[in-house]
């Protein structure tokens, strides 16, 4: 059976995750594509997926805009998703935004930490589940890197441009088309690992301080994160 949609993971030294991950994606309701983006691994990430990933090709080490951007232009199906390496995909993921991506440019949807540390894990449902499905309610769709799918065609016109806050950016080209739509039922298990350190802290670092740099028209200097 023709595959509709293909799953672009992107990569950087990821033994720890990646083959949870790629396991998930091999066992969707909805067969899909599933293409790795890896960042020159020094680690087993590749080896281990060999195990399921269909396309293995390579960035240019220009951060992770770059990264999505081979992903969209190696993809064989006109439909591209996007998750990353530590999320661990439902079953019905690929089918759900196949359903939901019917005459859109593109559908996104909230992530949720299935690990870390508590206040960590409900600062970051609060903002990347909670907050997002109410601002969808009163007109404003986001765009979250770790959950979103597009069509082909909408990434040859808009390909990402930064290498940091991408889906941010991406997020208010598209919102101008009106063909953007966040969907709750799009729920995304992903690790909390990347907040470690402090829920607050790592956004007021990282997040904060880059849209800032987005008001001001700065180019972002940040790569992997």
């Amino acid at each position: 059976m023709k595959k509709k949609i293909s799953v672009v993971v992107c990569t950087k030294n990821e033994e720890k995750y990646i083959g949870s991950c790629l396991k998930c994606l091999a066992n969707q309701e909805v067969p899909c594509e599933i293409l790795l983006v890896d960042a020159h691994s020094k680690d087993n990430t590749i080896k281990i997926a060999k195990r399921y990933a269909d396309k293995i090709v390579y960035d240019h080490g220009k951060g992770i805009s770059d990264a999505r951007n081979v992903g969209w232009r190696a993809a064989s199906c006109n439909i591209v998703a996007y998750c990353d390496s530590d999320s661990l995909p439902p079953k019905n993921w690929t089918k759900k935004i196949l359903e939901h991506i019917e005459g859109q440019y593109c559908v996104s949807g909230p992530i949720f930490p299935y690990d870390g540390k508590f206040l960590n894990r409900i600062s970051m449902n609060l903002w990347a589940n909670l907050f997002p499905r109410f601002m969808s309610k009163i007109g404003y769709q986001s765009v979250w890197g770790a959950n979103m799918a597009f069509k082909k065609e909408v990434l040859r016109k808009y390909p990402f441009r930064f290498k940091f806050l991408e889906d941010y950016d991406m997020g208010i080209r598209l919102r101008k088309t009106f063909r953007v739509k966040f969907h709750r039922d799009m729920m995304l298990p992903v690790s909390s690992r990347r907040f470690d350190k402090g829920f607050n802290r790592i956004c007021i670092k990282y997040y904060i301080r880059e849209w800032f740099k987005r008001k001001l028209k700065k180019q972002s200097t940040t790569g992997y994160f």
